[in-house]
């Protein structure tokens, strides 16, 4: 039998006894099967039998699902329908159950139908997925799962896409690929039925026995499209076709396929093989703590700057919101992701070439802290306090349970900081009328939420490093020079120029402090300087752009200074410094006694502004040539928007 990508099985007949095709699948290997009730009903299910489906199962790593009564419609149906076959489905051991969509209420009104059943099988851990009939088209999927992101708390649900039907779609008749290409990127496909027809009737013709038989192209692109948008459900053949062999015949095929694209694809790939490794990586890997391991897994097996540039765009991408986190259906908390940084971060130490310098810094910022709170088997705890406080109302109280304490104790990430936000937002809004100690204590918890996804701005973390003890003396006298330059700052007055120099003067003391530092306490230093280095090169932008036209002798003097910072600031993140620091001593050198109606003291700034340029132009043309192409590349492999792959 041929390695396969995906999971593939049969399913349960009305033609047959009940375990007949179960048997089957198990005699033949089949990686998944479906119970179907049709014809039969679980509540008439014994529970040995229950048992038994579920030890041989188990024995035989076969993926179980569950497809509700064809009847099953969340718009007329009891719930206790769905309730029955969502707890058979946990009884045997089945990671998904599937139902119908119906839409001839609308879009707002099955939503509303079926929360119930998204709640249920949430709590079960039981995936659920969405199936669409001959009578629903692309549009509608589209509508419906806008809806449920829009909604949250629903990650475990996601399509079922079945092919015969697509092919029967009025919208898309003879043309289920088409129906596949209309789906939006962020419809999530986690199951597959697979049967084909002649565009004519719904006649669940085993695969390879219809239209595919002769020209398999549909197929091909059928798998080509699914392998490339990450699928990894199960694809449940649905017949008991006569005689049974045409099931191994199908499987045997759709793993040729399949091999057949991913070796193909490969190939295509080979100077590209690590994005569509990455790709893959995080279309299987749905939570932030999957997504790191998979980083500090990829970083171990070698640091180039190829592989660094796709990180660091990957981790950013995941930061700002625009690669979505998912629950990965374990239960792992903070410190997972707290430890994988830490590990990340040990790998990247390790890369002694000062050219990887410059992409390295831009890793660091989209990394979660290492502190030793964070690394604790139960980190971020005073949420739970909150959660059980007898001051908030027993709604909020809820809310803040389900979605932030549970949420963060079994799969956190960037999202959780969003929800923060928004409670946080609403408790301190105009006329919220909550407790001043629980909303003191949430706002506390939500520094220390920003702290643990390193979300704070550049002045907070310099208050986290005199607060927590990390800076000397001589860096809180800095760090308090530079806060009240900063506020002082007024660019009509001049006071960029001081602000600018206190910048490179607690850049430089941080950078001095950290050497030698490991853990938590570099990381934090290192974080700092780095929004500093964001800081500087802001704050120069607007000094360049307000510098007065030089016309005297006089204005040669802060010109010059403010040459040497920008050089110096250049050197302090690592760009060149041999360079910068040649420059900077030869324009320190010129500042002594230059003479501005000296012509051979204006060819020597003329040069020295000639290295500047060429330096400047080498740092944004490594830039561009690191980042413009791949941040393209990279976005459209996968699938973010326009606008996200600009920003």
């Amino acid at each position: 039998m041929t390695e396969c990508p995906f999971r593939i099985g049969n399913q349960t007949s009305l033609t047959t006894e009940l375990l007949g095709p179960f048997e089957y699948a198990l005699s033949n290997r089949f990686s998944a099967f479906e119970w179907f009730p049709d014809g039969w009903d679980v509540e008439n299910i014994a529970l040995r039998t229950r048992e038994y489906i579920r030890e041989m199962s188990r024995v035989r790593d076969i993926s179980l699902s569950v497809h509700l009564p064809w009847h099953a419609n969340p718009l007329r149906s009891s719930f206790e329908l769905f309730r029955s076959n969502i707890f058979f489905a946990k009884e045997i051991g089945a990671g998904l159950v599937n139902i119908h969509f119906h839409e001839e209420e609308g879009t707002e009104a099955y939503l509303l139908a079926i929360t119930p059943i998204i709640r249920l099988t949430a709590e079960e851990g039981i995936r659920l997925s969405i199936e669409n009939t001959v009578h629903t088209g692309p549009e509608a999927f589209n509508r419906l799962f806008s809806a449920i992101h829009e909604m949250g708390g629903a990650e475990h649900v996601g399509m079922c896409l079945d092919m015969g039907h697509a092919n029967l779609c009025s919208e898309t008749r003879n043309d289920y690929l088409g129906f596949l290409d209309l789906l939006n990127p962020s419809v999530p496909i986690i199951h597959l039925h697979v049967h084909e027809n002649y565009g004519d009737a719904d006649s669940h013709l085993p695969l390879f026995t219809g239209p595919s038989g002769s020209d398999p192209a549909g197929v091909r692109g059928l798998l080509n499209r699914l392998l490339k948008r990450g699928f990894s459900g199960s694809l449940i053949l649905e017949q008991w076709p006569d005689p049974p062999s045409l099931l191994n015949e199908a499987r045997e095929r759709l793993c040729l396929i399949a091999g057949a694209i991913l070796t193909e694809e490969s190939e295509k790939a080979q100077g590209d093989y690590f994005l569509d490794t990455l790709v893959e990586a995080d279309r299987r890997n749905l939570s932030w703590r999957e997504k790191l391991l998979w980083v500090r897994d990829a970083l171990a097996e070698g640091i180039d700057a190829e592989r660094l540039v796709a990180v660091a765009l990957y981790l950013r991408f995941i930061g700002l919101g625009q690669i979505p986190c998912q629950e990965d259906g374990h239960h792992y908390r903070p410190g997972h992701n707290a430890r994988a940084a830490e590990e990340i971060e040990e790998l990247l130490s390790h890369a002694t070439d000062p050219d990887l310098g410059l992409i390295i810094r831009k890793i660091h910022p989209w990394l979660p802290s290492y502190g030793e709170p964070f690394k604790r088997a139960e980190p971020l705890t005073r949420i739970r306090e909150i959660a059980h406080r007898n001051d908030i109302p027993q709604d909020l109280k809820r809310e803040i349970k389900q979605t932030l304490q549970n949420k963060l104790h079994r799969c956190a990430g960037p999202e959780d900081l969003v929800t923060s936000e928004g409670i946080l937002k609403r408790l301190t809004a105009p006329g919220a009328d909550y407790s001043p100690a629980f909303e003191e204590e949430f706002r506390i918890f939500h520094e220390e939420l920003k702290e643990f996804f390193n979300a704070r701005g550049v002045e907070e973390l310099l208050e986290t490093l005199i607060r927590k003890g990390i800076a000397d003396r001589e860096g809180e006298e800095l760090i308090a020079s530079f806060l009240a330059a900063k506020t002082k700052a007024d660019p009509f007055l001049g006071d960029e120029v001081h602000l600018l120099q206190s910048i490179t003067g607690l850049r430089a003391h941080l950078i001095s402090n950290r050497k030698g530092l490991k853990g938590a306490e570099a990381q934090q230093l290192r974080l700092a300087d780095i929004g500093l280095e964001d800081y500087a090169f802001a704050c120069a932008s607007g000094i360049m752009n307000r510098f007065p036209e030089v016309k005297h002798a006089k204005d040669w003097e802060p010109l010059l200074e403010l040459l040497i910072l920008l050089v110096e600031n250049l050197r302090l993140s690592g760009l060149y410094p041999d360079e910068c620091r040649a420059i900077g001593s030869h324009l320190r050198l010129m500042g002594k006694g230059f003479c501005a109606r000296d012509r051979n003291h204006l060819l020597q700034v003329r040069a020295e502004l000639e290295r500047c340029r060429r330096l400047t132009q080498g740092y944004t043309d490594r830039v561009l040539s690191l980042f413009a192409e791949k941040v393209e590349r990279l976005g459209r492999m996968l699938g973010l928007p326009e606008t996200a792959i600009r920003y």
